[in-house]
């Protein structure tokens, strides 16, 4: 008895090491690059993290600074957004192959007031550049410091990594902190936004205006419009979805007129239509909204030809089908056969084998299946409505499946299709 239970023991000792040795798959570590705490006279900080990570891992798991955090964005060496999954302590990131991540993001947890003195308090894995809001006065810190200088006007100090204290006063209200925070904010929404294909002309003529008037020292001024030039921002992308919604419509106006024989003005429609999407790439939306209800108006106002336009139109017809039908009628069944079931199995994806080659996540198999049940293929607007995602979330699942090599992109006018790659078909 005593020998059995000496046996039991040192198998589950052995069990108990052999789980221990295996890793961890699903999140990797990263390794600590760079780290800028960007300090504003109302306590929020803007933290900007540089890592670096194996390009053979899929996800990796990123550490938080603060509790909370707001405007988080992630990108790759190559300047691309990648998703991410909040955790607890953190964020697990997919990374897609990136060997160096840069991930931003404001909190107003570091730091805490009594009275005039403000104090900051942070755990750092590496050393941390800590730029302070101008006007500043440094009353008291955690170590001596690596380095401390003035970088655009306003000072900066590095303090090696461990527990980092700070304790600072402001003077005076700094309308210059003020209007440079509003401006990097601004910024900051504008590079997010044009990532996503927004052309921002308006709004990036406002935020010069404003960096001219803060050079100039009139930093009221520079704030308010800074502000503004975000409100334009925002403007811009409710004109830019409306015109692409029009153009599609009128995309599919001109479809149906077309079906249905009424080619009699559809010329001028799909003229317009062309300059409706001219327009729409170089950032006037207004304009390309109304063109695009032009060409609507005018496919649904088509007629068909006149009786003699319309009988040289049948006759032409009948001679094709004609030729048509001569042609199949010489074909062998076996050669009808073969292509009949050529054409069937073109249209048949297989699910199987996308699923089972790739560990995708549930929003991923439903586009998947979505786009097999349309014949393998699907425009990104069909996509986004469909699954109702907004069009920066719809941009980032396309990439993660072109990445995996399972759909590919086709450009068609001014709309993405996306199909199956052809390995999948059955």
């Amino acid at each position: 008895m005593g020998r059995n239970l000496s046996k039991i023991r040192r198998l589950l000792l052995f069990l108990m090491l052999l789980l221990l040795c295996i890793p961890s798959s699903y999140a990797q570590e990263v390794t600590p690059r760079s780290l800028d705490v960007k300090i504003y006279t109302d306590g929020s900080t803007l933290l900007t993290y540089v890592v670096d990570c194996d390009p053979s891992n899929v996800r990796v798991n990123v550490s938080l600074f603060s509790r909370t955090y707001g405007n988080l964005v992630i990108r790759n060496e190559e300047g691309l957004p990648l998703d991410s999954t909040a955790t607890d302590s953190g964020f697990i990131i997919d990374t897609l192959g990136a060997s160096k991540l840069t991930i931003v993001y404001s909190t107003s947890d570091l730091t805490t007031k009594q009275g005039p003195i403000w104090d900051l308090n942070l755990t750092s894995p590496i050393k941390a550049k800590i730029t302070l809001p101008e006007g500043a006065a440094i009353l008291d810190m955690s170590d001596i410091p690596l380095d401390i200088g003035i970088s655009s006007g306003v000072q900066y100090i590095v303090l090696p990594q461990g527990e980092i204290y700070l304790s600072f006063i402001l003077s005076i209200p700094n309308l210059s902190a003020e209007a440079q925070g509003a401006i990097d904010n601004a910024e900051s929404y504008f590079l997010l936004l044009e990532s996503e294909g927004y052309i921002l002309t308006n709004a990036r003529q406002e935020l010069s205006q404003a960096q001219q008037l803060y050079a100039d020292n009139q930093y009221s001024s520079a704030k308010n419009l800074a502000l503004k030039s975000m409100e334009t921002a925002d403007q811009t992308i409710g004109l830019a979805d409306a015109a692409n919604v029009e153009i599609v419509q009128a995309e599919i106006n001109i479809g149906n007129a077309r079906d249905e024989g009424r080619t009699e003005g559809l010329a001028q429609a799909e003229e317009t239509l062309a300059a409706a999407k001219a327009y729409y790439i170089q950032g006037l939306y207004i304009e390309a909204s109304t063109s695009a209800k032009q060409a609507s108006q005018l496919a649904l106002s088509s007629d068909r030809p006149d009786d003699g336009s319309l009988i040289l139109y049948i006759a032409g017809v009948i001679i094709v089908l004609a030729a048509v039908g001569l042609v199949y009628y010489r074909k062998s069944r076996k050669v009808e056969s073969f292509q009949e079931t050529t054409e069937h199995e073109l249209k048949s994806i297989n699910l199987e084998k996308i699923f089972k080659d790739h560990d995708l996540r549930m929003e991923d198999r439903e586009v998947i299946r979505y786009l097999a049940e349309n014949n393998g293929e699907a425009f990104a607007t069909e996509i986004r409505d469909r699954f109702d995602m907004p069009r920066s979330s719809a941009w980032r699942l396309i990439r993660r499946l072109i990445s995996l090599n399972i759909v590919e992109e086709v450009k068609v006018g001014n709309q993405s299709l996306v199909k199956i790659r052809g390995k999948y078909m059955q």
